[in-house]
């Protein structure tokens, strides 16, 4: 479909199911970091509050940040192998994340060190702050792909995501629509299934809720991973530039 100058593909994210289906290990390092996640916030929880509880918070909540996008990094490099080669080994997935990881935390950090301005900036000015929220990850959107698929140093991975998305504006607008929909209010929707079907009234199966939560995290970062190593790969070398 196109859309004035730039084409749009909706097709990926039909597509993009039966990349997962053939590579179910994309879950594997996201799921891995939704359960340190869950123990983590268990942890956190059974210490206590305080300032010194607080600042220790806001630092684990940071690293987890960094952890979760860096877990999507593997996830669109094992994305872009499926799409490439229909399956990926996991193994050479792994040592790719690994040879790229300090360009893809560098990128990770660049992308939540900005949403964070964001969000504090959207804090004060009142209701437009989830639109400043909002827009803040459409400017970065293409942010972790950079340094995964892209071979862009972390350095410049969020010059080169505003740089693709003034380049396809309508495509990333409707990749970061459905990512915000999958992460936020879709896995929001799960979340209250879960904890109505699992959590027992004095809350001894709340364990296993944020368990099979971490399980649902995974699979939709698996999932917005491939879509974003196709997208990611479209924009930057089929689409025209303008």
């Amino acid at each position: 479909m196109r859309l004035g100058r730039e084409r749009v593909d909706l097709s990926v994210y039909v597509r993009a199911l039966g990349v997962l289906g053939r590579n179910p290990t994309v879950v594997v390092v996201p799921l891995l970091v939704a359960v340190i996640g869950v123990f983590v916030a268990q942890i956190s929880a059974a210490s206590g509050g305080g300032a010194v509880g607080g600042l220790t918070g806001g630092i684990t909540q940071f690293v987890m940040q960094l952890l979760q996008l860096f877990a999507l990094g593997v996830a669109i490099i094992i994305g872009d192998a499926g799409w490439r080669r229909g399956t990926a080994r996991f193994d050479d997935a792994w040592q790719d994340a690994r040879r790229k990881g300090g360009d893809i935390l560098f990128a990770s950090f660049g992308f939540t060190f900005v949403l964070s301005i964001a969000q504090y900036a959207g804090a004060i000015i009142g209701s437009f702050g989830v639109i400043l929220s909002a827009l803040a990850v459409y400017g970065l959107i293409y942010t972790i792909a950079a340094s995964a698929v892209g071979g862009v140093p972390g350095s410049a991975s969020i010059g080169v995501s505003v740089e693709r998305v003034k380049s396809a504006p309508i495509t990333a607008a409707i990749l970061t629509v459905i990512a915000i929909v999958l992460l936020f209010f879709f896995r929001s929707l799960i979340g209250i299934y879960i904890d109505g079907a699992l959590a027992s009234a004095d809350g001894s199966s709340s364990i296993l809720a944020d368990l099979v939560d971490a399980l649902v995290q995974a699979v939709l970062t698996g999932y917005l991973g491939i879509v974003m190593a196709k997208v990611y790969s479209d924009v930057s070398f089929t689409m025209p530039r303008f």
